[in-house]
């Protein structure tokens, strides 16, 4: 069983498949652009910069097989009415993209306090 689940992404009613073998890949493409730290760190300051959020989702399409530009991606997140929920929702489905699948909400474990950092259960064996 890998640590991915296969992901789906659709643009212009057309989907998109990353199988899970591929997955990892689809994540470096995302993290030539934006890291799951600094996803994190802006949905925390509430200041999502739009242009950053298109274009990983521009990289991980193409990844995908999609003929796209970032520049579209960018103006499709635009025409929303709504343009604080589409980029919201945009982050968060990257952020769920790039977490596997023992690491994310509702598997039955209780979620870190911060990316990257686990927590043990032993006492330090020294004084900090």
């Amino acid at each position: 069983m890998g640590a991915f689940d296969d992901i789906t992404l659709e643009w212009h009613g057309k989907e998109f498949t990353i199988p899970a073998n591929r997955v990892l890949k689809a994540i470096a493409c995302v993290e030539d652009v934006l890291t799951l730290n600094e996803l994190a760190m802006y949905s925390e300051r509430k200041a999502i910069p739009f242009a950053k959020i298109a274009s990983a989702y521009g990289a991980v399409l193409r990844y995908a097989g999609a003929r796209v530009t970032d520049d579209e991606v960018y103006s499709g997140m635009l025409q929303s009415e709504d343009k604080g929920v589409t980029v919201t929702t945009a982050l968060g489905g990257l952020m769920a993209m790039m977490m596997p699948k023992e690491h994310k909400p509702g598997n039955g474990q209780a979620p870190q306090a911060e990316v990257g950092k686990t927590k043990s259960s032993r006492k330090p064996s020294k004084p900090q």
